[in-house]
């Protein structure tokens, strides 16, 4: 098993955000988190890739303890595609890109040719090599992810974390980063944990899922198995239900609008906190 997370609690300060998390994912896989504002999905995330320590449990990358592991070690493991990236330097995308092998590389030291060669492959293989020489901080937000998704292929490790990776794309570049994805996921064998808030998308696009309310696990499993309109409501809401498109296609869908759960609505610490 590529990714292993057992008995996880965590939380900020006196608060515990995750309770008791189990979750195993293999290679080759696509692991879909769904749950409302500050379920504990970054949470989780931020604990995998250990910016965050948990109270209690233990997470394994390729049967190595997280914990025991320095940051350039655990970098070596995790790539981490964030919901954007700030810099306040007008780095080129492929700089942005070449980034993504300072785990690999000695201090001080310069991108081979090689290894330049090498990030402008991952950009050609996403389609957006035309803008190896663009300043990233110019880019729009879809192009950045694509960048930061280009940066954490480009990385070459087994885990990727992706939390919200569609946060800036409108809605034909949503499907097409899905796609991506899961299309680098199968070629390369690679594990991804990814956090989405259209369950559309993780019933698309995803091998498993695993859904979160309260920082507690409500189903996890195939995704074929666990997308339940009974799931989704207990996970999401009463409000929702599975639908048919003309060709039979199955299309998750809101009701009553007005009935929200209050779970829905930001304000509660970890939104506070960033971690939603």
């Amino acid at each position: 098993m590529t990714l292993e997370v057992s008995g996880l609690d965590a939380g900020y300060g006196k608060r515990t955000v995750l309770h008791n998390i189990d979750l195993r994912v293999s290679e080759g896989r696509i692991c879909g988190l769904l749950g409302h504002n500050g379920s504990g999905k970054t949470t989780l995330m931020n604990c995998i890739n250990m910016l965050i320590t948990p109270d209690r449990g233990r997470v394994t990358v390729m049967g190595k303890e997280i914990s025991g592991l320095d940051r350039g070690q655990i970098a070596q493991l995790i790539s981490v595609v964030p919901q954007s990236s700030f810099t306040a330097f007008d780095f080129s995308v492929l700089d942005m890109v070449l980034m993504g092998s300072a785990a690999r590389m000695k201090a001080w030291t310069s991108p081979s040719r090689k290894e330049i060669k090498q990030a402008q492959k991952v950009l050609d293989e996403l389609g957006i090599s035309a803008l190896s020489k663009a300043a990233y901080t110019r880019l729009s937000g879809g192009q950045q992810q694509m960048v930061l998704l280009s940066r954490a292929l480009y990385q070459n490790t087994p885990v990727m974390l992706l939390d919200e990776p569609n946060a800036h794309l409108d809605f034909c570049s949503q499907h097409a980063m899905m796609q991506h994805i899961k299309k680098v996921v199968k070629l390369r064998g690679v594990t991804a944990l990814v956090s989405l808030h259209d369950p559309n998308l993780a019933l698309y696009y995803c091998d498993d899922v695993m859904m979160l309310k309260h920082g507690r696990v409500v189903v996890k499993g195939p995704a074929p198995s666990v997308m339940t309109e009974t799931n989704l409501r207990q996970a999401l809401g009463e409000n929702i239900s599975i639908e048919s498109t003309i060709d039979g296609l199955p299309v998750i869908v809101p009701r009553n609008l007005g009935k929200c759960p209050p779970e829905t609505q930001i304000g509660d610490e970890e939104a506070l906190l960033g971690a939603v």
